[in-house]
């Protein structure tokens, strides 16, 4: 699922409540679909430990030259994005490249760039760039904020990053269309407590209604120790299980 597609899920729990009226209203309830899953994943730890995030070639740029003082920032085949979930744990960095006409693959195939220090960074952007295959999948090197990773994505290729942390996402109306496209964890039991939680908080802040509000946030309570049991009583997510044969068993840490 989507943040697009999870958002479009919680519309559908808070039935007439999704197409109210007034000023400001659709925005609040696009921000208390974030904060509801802020919550949730404070509450319930596999929710913030099985996250993703993907980047392709449009969600990428040149890198910037303030990274690269001194050194020779033209024509370098490597790519900059953003990634600024502070306080994270980097599991796994995958390349997938999928099949096109072009490059003669049935089936997709998956790459898995080595990590270099940041203040390593201008060998990575120095050094000799080669085609990515399997034996030379390429590299990665974070910031504070920001990675480098060369070779340059192809456009039948995306960046995926497995990680735990808290994510708190961009609210669905202000989202980009790469950040509505980003995978997230979340199912449809999620999606219905954070449409209890974005109800209750309609009923308070909109209707003014005290008993209303109470009555919604008692089945949010209900909905989240639900999830709370279910994450600790079944088996990890396919996430996580992808992510076990990542870059060693404690990662590393960014922010």
């Amino acid at each position: 699922m989507t943040w697009a597609e999870f958002n479009e899920v919680v519309r559908t729990y808070l039935l007439v409540d999704a197409e109210r009226k007034g000023k400001g209203v659709q925005n609040y309830i696009d921000r208390m679909i974030v904060a509801s899953v802020i919550d949730l994943q404070r509450y319930v730890a596999s929710l913030r430990n099985n996250q993703v995030k993907h980047y392709s070639t449009s969600s990428l740029v040149e890198p910037d030259p303030t990274d690269l003082s001194g050194v020779n920032a033209e024509d370098l085949d490597a790519h900059q994005g953003t990634f600024n979930e502070g306080k994270t744990r980097i599991k796994q960095v995958v390349v997938r490249r999928i099949p096109t006409d072009d490059n003669n693959q049935d089936v997709s195939r998956y790459f898995y760039p080595n990590v270099t220090p940041w203040e390593s960074r201008f060998l990575l952007i120095d050094g000799p760039v080669l085609e990515r295959t399997v034996n030379m999948p390429g590299r990665i090197t974070f910031g504070d904020t920001t990675f480098i990773t060369a070779p340059k994505l192809l456009e039948e290729e995306a960046l995926y990053l497995y990680y735990e942390g808290e994510r708190h996402f961009t609210p669905y109306g202000k989202a980009t269309e790469e950040e509505l496209a980003d995978p997230v964890v979340f199912d449809e039991l999620v999606a219905k407590a954070s449409a209890d939680y974005v109800k209750g908080h309609l009923s308070r802040e909109v209707d003014n209604d005290l008993v209303q509000y109470q009555s919604y946030f008692e089945m949010y309570i209900k909905d989240r120790s639900q999830i709370f049991i279910n994450e600790n009583e079944y088996a990890s997510s396919s996430a996580e299980q992808i992510i076990s044969s990542g870059i060693g068993g404690a990662g590393f840490v960014v922010g």
